[in-house]
């Protein structure tokens, strides 16, 4: 580690096989986790029939004599170059994408370092979430008549009691951990272990969960915060099965989900667990590959990282490649080597093209590129979402910009605001209408506000594909008083959606955008979560006032 790194590493409060846990100076509720290049070989295989190999099915698939040295111990790992730093890059970015839907998570930033990230320091709770969509060999097994690749509809949720969970303490000598833990097994077990039976005493229904009475840190874990858990693991997994499935044509087959207990306060439930390959399982179009071994596991990881780093344009400025380097080597030397490297072919491409083209014939080819160059920056097309809001008289801008300013910085959605009128030249509707037809990729949607019978929004939505939404605010006299929905209902198949306030034409606007905006769906998502636990906090708050002495101590019926 760099010497910068141990200007903010407190003492070391744990070291297992795949990661090792660091206090931070000066900031006792942060730890930092230090990701090791160990892998422990597992005996499991996921085999799912289809067209589609597994983004893990191939770990297994190692040569004869890759087995003979792998060693036969469990509790021994092998080390793969790069897996460290690859799989604190995929854990940050899938922590990114939840950090969208404002799930409480134990991550709180990156490191500097790339096979360490800084999180929240918690207690974990000795469950662990299994959600599935698929059913694989292993689910087979354990439940006959269960045929290999059965969907669920909805997923189903497994819960197990983990005997070994990861525990930490401070112990009295510095760099050192505390050599007097409560299971003997317990300090050659690791939290990445989760696939290892034992683990696990047994799969738990909900009744057992719920009369387990656990007690953490002094806090019970009630049925609030039961369902608290099982909707987040719900949510957790909608999201990302969404994601891989609209970006990147993949199914999410299952993931494992653990939760902890923040151990400042406020003590809050939180999503605690790193993303590595053993985490999920993920199906994806075939592909053909020579690699077995370790190589074939550094392929999948890079593919994962590098499909998430896409998900998020964040290979922009960084790409990892496929082929890990070891360790002792930082990625700024791969990029370097990279660039230079892209130089050298940039050379022999020059070189290549100078020997075809004949030497009487005068072709700049620089100036070519640069003009192509410039002809493909002009004409790149948005792709980014956006609303145009039509007012139809002067005191509609007023709750135009009211839209506008919510869209923006809630949602991100870019927005304008015009001044329109069909009474005025129909031709102009038409020739405004055109200003935003050509661009065929960038969805889009128009709100017109004013009256219902102005006729504004039946030209838009007559004359382009574009969903319209006409947003009629009415007065208390209007409310009062029937109107005919005939002066605005059409036997024509161009037809628009009709609200009354401007939080329902807000809420149309996102839901409409949000199936091609990712972001905006994971917050839509994040939305109705949060309206569940909200209900769910109120309902429990308000039984436990009812009740003459308080008989529950959990930690969300306490916010």
């Amino acid at each position: 580690m760099a010497s910068s790194t141990h200007d903010i590493l407190g003492q070391k409060l744990f070291d297992g096989k795949t990661k090792r846990i660091y206090s931070m100076i000066d900031q006792p509720g942060l730890i930092c986790i230090y990701r090791k290049d160990n892998h422990r070989p597992s005996n499991k295989i996921l085999s799912i029939p289809g067209t589609r190999r597994s983004s893990i099915d191939s770990i297994f698939r190692f040569t004869q004599q890759q087995l003979q040295t792998i060693p036969p111990n469990p509790s021994l790992y092998i080390e793969i170059p790069g897996k460290g730093a690859l799989t604190t890059s995929i854990t940050t970015c899938v922590y990114e994408i939840l950090r969208e839907t404002s799930i409480p998570t134990f991550f709180v930033a990156s490191h500097p370092q790339p096979d360490m990230f800084i999180a929240r320091k918690c207690t974990m709770i000795p469950i662990l979430w299994i959600i599935r969509r698929l059913a694989n060999e292993t689910y087979t097994k354990r439940n006959d008549g269960i045929m290999n690749g059965h969907r669920f509809v909805p997923p189903i949720v497994e819960i197990y009691h983990k005997l070994h969970p990861l525990t930490y303490r401070r112990s009295a000598t510095t760099g050192s951990i505390d050599e007097h833990l409560e299971s003997s097994r317990e300090s050659l077990l690791d939290d990445d272990d989760s696939d290892s039976d034992e683990c696990f005493s047994s799969i738990w229904s909900y009744e057992q969960l719920l009369n387990a009475n656990l007690d953490i840190e002094n806090l019970k874990i009630t049925q609030t915060e039961i369902e608290y858990m099982y909707e987040t693991c719900c949510t957790i997994f909608d999201i990302l099965e969404h994601i891989w499935m609209v970006k990147k044509n993949c199914q999410l087959i299952d993931l494992k989900i653990e939760f902890g207990i923040t151990t400042a306060m406020p003590k809050e439930i939180v999503v605690a667990n790193a993303f590595d390959i053993e985490t999920w399982h993920i199906l994806r179009p075939m592909e053909k590959t020579t690699s077995t071994g370790i190589e074939l596991i550094q392929e999948n990881l890079s593919w994962i990282n590098n499909a998430l780093r896409d998900i998020l344009d964040l290979n922009n400025n960084a790409y990892i490649t496929n082929k890990i380097s070891p360790r002792r080597r930082s990625f700024l030397h791969q990029k370097q080597k990279s660039t230079i490297d892209d130089t050298e072919n940039e050379d022999d491409e020059n070189t290549s093209i100078n020997r075809i083209i004949p030497e009487d014939d005068h072709i700049d080819i620089n100036q070519s590129i640069l003009s192509l160059n410039i002809y493909k920056s002009s004409f790149i097309p948005l792709t980014t979402s956006r609303c145009i809001i039509v007012c139809s008289s002067t005191p509609d801008v007023e709750h135009g910009q009211k839209i506008k300013i919510t869209l923006n910085e809630v949602y991100n959605i870019q927005c304008d605001v015009r001044l329109c009128s069909i009474y005025k030249s129909t031709k102009t509707i038409l020739k405004f209408l055109s200003n935003y037809s050509y661009e065929h990729c960038r969805p889009t949607v128009f709100i017109t506000l004013g009256n219902i019978n102005n006729g504004l929004a039946m030209c838009l939505s007559s004359n382009s594909q574009y969903p319209v939404i006409h947003c009629s605010l009415m007065s208390i006299e209007q409310q009062n008083n029937l109107f005919d929905l005939n002066s605005y209902l059409s036997h024509d198949i161009s037809m628009f959606t009709v609200v009354f306030t401007l939080s329902s034409a807000i809420q149309n606007v996102v839901q409409i955008l949000a199936m091609n905006d990712w972001r905006l769906w994971t917050k839509q998502r994040g939305k109705r979560l949060k309206n569940y636990i909200d209900l769910l906090i109120a309902d429990q708050q308000l039984s436990t006032t009812q009740q003459t002495t308080k008989t529950n101590n959990g930690i969300l019926t306490n916010k």
